[in-house]
């Protein structure tokens, strides 16, 4: 299963070439990064698995410490993988501080690069388990903006699309879908309609659906909400809300 991972380091060191170079041996395509947020998530488009070399005595600089935190979540909210690499000391001054660390697989040092690679083996099915799982149709009679969704979403999830409400029948009575993307606002079939239709087939009854709009006010929400689906997206989101809402989405389903 060997692909492209990322390696980010604070500092280029000996011991980080001699990992880069260990991985590379193994046949995978490695990106190494320094601690720069744009970087790291222009990655993510690349790579599944991340690997962050953490420095010594990490703590006695706050500053980096909350770098870790903020790249651990961008890479959250891009459904990625992350691996630690520390001293076994760190890691327990991570979990006192954020709980949720002693989740995170790490790896002590010295590293043992056999332990490493079942980790990102591990890490990398994982990720492709979770996208196998996940399948969403988006259903909007923009055909740009729904191909924009698409491409922003292709990396995750399994994606289809559709442009208009009868389409969407007959493909969601033949095809898997575990969620709808509907545009509220459409000529002709409007979202509620479609909505309503999906309700009252067998097949596509119990299909989760979260609403698109265009429209940001409170009485516009209110009145998409009152048609209880499972949320709502401004189609005004970018890319990394979108994906976030998605990712919580999900996991409250508990995928």
């Amino acid at each position: 299963m060997n692909g492209s991972i990322a390696l980010i380091t604070f500092h280029v060191s000996i011991v980080v070439r001699s990992m880069e170079k260990g991985l590379k041996d193994l046949d995978y395509d490695v990106i190494t990064l320094e601690d720069r947020i744009d970087d790291i998530t222009a990655a993510t488009e690349r790579a599944d698995v991340f690997i962050l070399y953490l420095p010594d005595a990490i703590f006695d600089d706050m500053d980096r410490v909350k770098k870790v935190l903020l790249i651990c979540e961008t890479l959250r909210n891009n459904n990625r993988s992350i691996i630690l690499i520390g001293a076994e000391q760190t890691r327990d001054d991570f979990v006192r501080t954020v709980p949720s660390f002693k989740y995170v697989p790490w790896i002590s040092r010295p590293v043992d690069m056999n332990r490493l690679t079942e980790e990102i083996e591990r890490e990398a099915r994982r990720v492709e388990s979770s996208r196998a799982q996940k399948r969403i149709l988006i259903i909007d009679d923009d055909p740009f903006y729904a191909r924009m969704v698409c491409e922003w979403l292709k990396a995750d999830y399994q994606m289809d699309m559709v442009t208009d409400g009868m389409q969407s029948i007959s493909f969601l009575s033949n095809h898997k879908a575990d969620l709808v993307l509907l545009d509220y606002e459409m000529p002709v079939l409007d979202g509620p309609k479609v909505l309503e239709m999906l309700r009252a087939y067998t097949e596509t009854s119990t299909i989760p659906v979260i609403f698109l709009t265009g429209v940001g006010t409170k009485e516009s929400i209110q009145r998409v909400m009152g048609l209880k689906p499972q949320g709502y997206v401004l189609k005004s989101a970018t890319r990394m809300e979108l994906l976030n809402t998605l990712r919580q989405f999900f996991e409250k389903r508990g995928y």
